[in-house]
């Protein structure tokens, strides 16, 4: 077992399997570590067949079952439309997921659609069908308040299937650190492998604002499960992905990745309690950063939205030698602080840090 991913199950972080994000991924590989038990779920690019997915969804059909059908999933990617916002798209996105639910004939298939497509309309008729679905896609605070707001639109009180929604943090990296090496001061180099993790952060704040209203709480005390955060990081190096993997510490949330991935994470991961809460005030300090450089994370996510499933642009490794991403800070400036007075309030059952970032 691996035991980098035991360890962050015990501190309420679901692992999920990415292959598609990688295509070294061999099926005896999932299978094995499906079959022990060690991760919550897998997603799947757009080219796996209808037997390859019912595979995948039997093995992890027990803890679905167990998990109330919370876990114990499989995500798959619903194919692009041929229009973007076309009229009549939300009845195109349901009859899609119809039909691919309809082949692989399995209760724990997560339909997975781009947050652009995400609207309340889309949402509720998915949600109608009984189907899990994932919204992918987010990049940026803004985008995650978008999808988080239109899911809490379309659920009911009859609604008993679980939903997810995917934060892509390598997207969000590589398009801020190629304007930062074009800037090439000694400020915005600092600033490199900064953006994503900040970026994450503050979208968890954002979760927390918006499934703390009233109308939340209506559906929660109806049964309606939570949305849950999904981190993505299959677009990193094996180690710099590791890294961010536990940067992005905190119960209640997923995380997604390469088996090649949560390999570097057990030979040098070091997973020590919540690494997301204690640090909104840091990352509101980064983005502050990138404005200041003429970098907007927002701008830079509408502009590079893509199709679910396809992997992100592979980033070039760390320069041998250079510290870590996240201890390189702008010249005269302190590190992590303390969560200022105005942090949201957190979900109930969320942990302090067992040790500091």
């Amino acid at each position: 077992m691996n035991h980098a991913w035991k360890r962050l199950q015990v501190e309420g972080v679901d692992v999920w399997i990415d292959m598609a994000a990688s295509a070294q991924d061999t099926a005896r590989e999932v299978r094995r570590a499906l079959g022990q038990g060690e991760v919550s779920g897998v997603r799947t690019g757009p080219a796996r067949s209808a037997d390859e997915l019912r595979q995948s969804c039997d093995l992890l059909r027990p803890l679905h079952r167990a998990s109330e059908g919370v876990r114990g999933l499989v995500s798959v990617p619903l194919p692009a439309p041929p229009a973007p916002a076309s009229p009549g798209a939300a009845e195109w996105w349901v009859a899609r997921a119809r039909e691919l639910r309809e082949a692989v004939g399995r209760p724990n298939l997560v339909v997975r659609l781009s947050v652009d497509a995400a609207d309340p309309a889309t949402l509720r008729g998915l949600f109608a069908l009984g189907t899990p679905l994932e919204v992918a896609g987010v990049r940026s605070v803004g985008q995650y308040e978008r999808a988080a707001t239109a899911l809490l639109a379309a659920l009911d009180g009859a609604t008993r299937v679980a939903s997810f929604i995917s934060f892509d943090v390598a997207g969000v990296d590589h398009p801020v650190d190629a304007r930062l090496d074009l800037i090439g001061s000694d400020e915005a180099k600092a600033l490199r492998g900064r953006a994503g993790l900040a970026a994450a952060r503050l979208a968890h704040r954002e979760h927390d604002v918006v499934f703390s209203s009233a109308r939340w709480g209506a559906l929660a005390a109806a049964g309606a499960p939570e949305p849950r955060l999904l981190w993505l990081t299959g677009g990193f190096p094996l180690y710099r992905a590791a890294h961010v993997t536990q940067e992005l510490v905190t119960r209640g949330t997923a995380t997604a990745m390469t088996l090649a991935a949560g390999r570097a994470l057990e030979e040098s991961g070091t997973i020590c309690g919540d690494r997301v809460w204690r640090h909104y005030a840091d990352a509101e300090r980064t983005l502050a950063y990138l404005d200041w450089f003429g970098i907007s994370v927002e701008s830079l996510a509408r502009r590079t939205l893509r199709v679910p499933g396809t992997p992100a642009p592979p980033a070039a490794p760390e320069p041998p030698g250079v510290a870590p991403a996240e201890s390189r800070l702008p010249p005269g400036r302190s590190g992590h602080t303390a969560q200022g007075a105005s942090t949201a309030a957190r979900r109930p059952g969320s942990r302090r840090p067992l040790a500091p970032a």
